[in-house]
């Protein structure tokens, strides 16, 4: 009898235990859990970040659609401040209203006449198209955009343009591409020099042929060294890509062509800051 009861009190003090770790590790334990699909304890995680949505700028008449699209914020929100972030988001989205409004003006699409439009149109059920795109590159100095202006005039082809900015990350001020060079530097005959030297076997690599094939006429005249021959460039990690939209260097066959430069190759002349 004194060995039942012996047992007795052993199940009910080993019942006590359990129930005491239980309530501690339920109401006690601040360890957030959770129970995975195989039953198994799992871990939680922070929830992600949220994804940069784009705003869409869209117009559209009788003879014309336009559809822009600009980020709502940028990276610059992290690095150098909600300010900064705000002033880089208003600089695109005015560019990107200048522009609309610069091709419609050009076009005349805000009362062109049905006999207008016949005239462009040669009775097709078409119309005019613009188209605003960007991408979004990084490096670890800077944030560059880099924006694609899809036009369609009703001409041979479309055409596309592109505008480009770049921003400090620490500062969020937009630079400029001599900004970019130390003062005094001879960044433009560096650059043509070298995109002059590059080009040829870009563009014989695309076309199938032989780099002394390629006509260099339009490769002379795209480079000068001057500062609107390369007003288009991003830095992508460790290099700075200079954008030639279609017609600068080449026929429009050949569409965009981009020259990548590394950094090391131009540090001599970079200013302090953006030296890889």
């Amino acid at each position: 009898m004194n060995n039942k009861h012996h047992a007795l009190w052993a199940v009910t003090a080993l019942l006590i235990v359990f129930l005491a770790i239980l309530i501690w590790r339920v109401f006690i334990d601040p360890t957030p859990r959770a129970i995975a699909p195989d039953g198994q304890v799992a871990t939680t995680t922070a929830p992600a970040a949220a994804a940069i949505e784009p705003i869409h700028i869209k117009d559209s008449g009788r003879y014309y659609e336009i559809d822009a699209s600009y980020p709502s914020a940028t990276p610059l929100r992290e690095t150098a401040g909600l300010d900064a972030d705000a002033d880089a988001v208003a600089l695109m989205k005015s560019f990107e209203v200048n522009t609309i409004e610069g091709f419609k003006e050009a076009n005349n699409l805000g009362s062109m006449t049905p006999e207008q439009f016949a005239e462009f149109s040669f009775g097709r059920d078409v119309s005019f198209a613009m188209t605003i795109d960007y991408k979004l590159i990084e490096s670890p100095k800077t944030i560059s955009y880099s924006y694609a202006i899809y036009q369609d005039t009703l001409g041979a082809h479309p055409n596309t343009y592109y505008r480009t900015f770049t921003f400090d990350r620490q500062t969020g001020e937009n630079i400029h591409l001599d900004e970019l060079f130390a003062p005094g530097m001879p960044y433009l005959e560096r650059l043509s020099s070298r995109t002059r030297a590059d080009l040829p076997a870009i563009m014989a690599k695309m076309a199938g042929i032989r780099a002394d094939e390629v006509d260099r006429g339009n490769i002379e005249s795209g480079t000068l060294p001057i500062a609107d021959a390369f007003q288009n460039f991003v830095i992508d990690a460790g290099t700075l890509r200079v954008i030639f939209p279609p017609y600068q260097v080449g026929p429009y066959a050949f569409g965009t062509l981009e020259v990548p430069i590394p950094l090391t190759d131009l540090r001599d002349i970079l200013s302090p800051q953006y030296r890889p």
